[in-house]
């Protein structure tokens, strides 16, 4: 039986291969083929359930290691986040949707509220943006795990070892 941390997993995983980085087409790309697959297993059960689900739990799971970062850094997420934040600038990566979820999931129980209604409003407000909000969640996840693992905090195995426990009790 599938649980349902598993598509975020996938996710995850999707976002370690190096095909992610290198696809020349969106579709090509593992991280989007996750989102499609959830995507077209709405369309046919005439809802929102799955992409719903995938991008809460990368949600936290980008929330999760990044507190995990300053906690070993001994600095407060908004420094990580704000790190990420000049690094997306200099590359002019897209970052907005993702910085702001991050911030609000960070705040506590009444982040998870905040990140809710953020999430409604762009799906149904831009469903594409929506989708890519996802996507940029794995790549920021998959930079998490790589910082982990050059940092020497934890390997990649170990780290997502940690992320499928946390989000185990995240859905339970």
């Amino acid at each position: 039986m599938t649980s349902l941390q598993d598509p975020v997993m996938d996710l995850v995983r999707a976002s370690l291969d190096p095909a992610a980085k290198t696809a020349r087409l969106r579709t090509e790309s593992p991280v989007c083929q996750v989102v499609i697959r959830a995507a077209e297993a709405d369309l046919a059960a005439g809802g929102a359930h799955n992409v719903n689900m995938l991008a809460a739990g990368a949600g936290v799971a980008a929330a999760g290691l990044t507190a995990w970062l300053a906690q070993e850094r001994d600095v407060d997420p908004a420094v990580i986040i704000a790190d990420f934040e000049k690094g997306a600038v200099i590359h002019g990566i897209p970052h907005d949707p993702l910085v702001q979820m991050l911030k609000t999931l960070l705040t506590g129980p009444t982040g998870m509220q905040q990140t809710a209604e953020f999430m409604v409003r762009l799906l149904h407000g831009d469903e594409e943006a929506f989708y890519d909000l996802i996507v940029d969640l794995a790549h920021y996840i998959a930079t998490c795990v790589g910082l982990l693992a050059a940092h020497g905090i934890s390997n990649r195995e170990d780290t997502l070892d940690a992320l499928d426990d946390m989000l185990e009790t995240f859905y339970s």
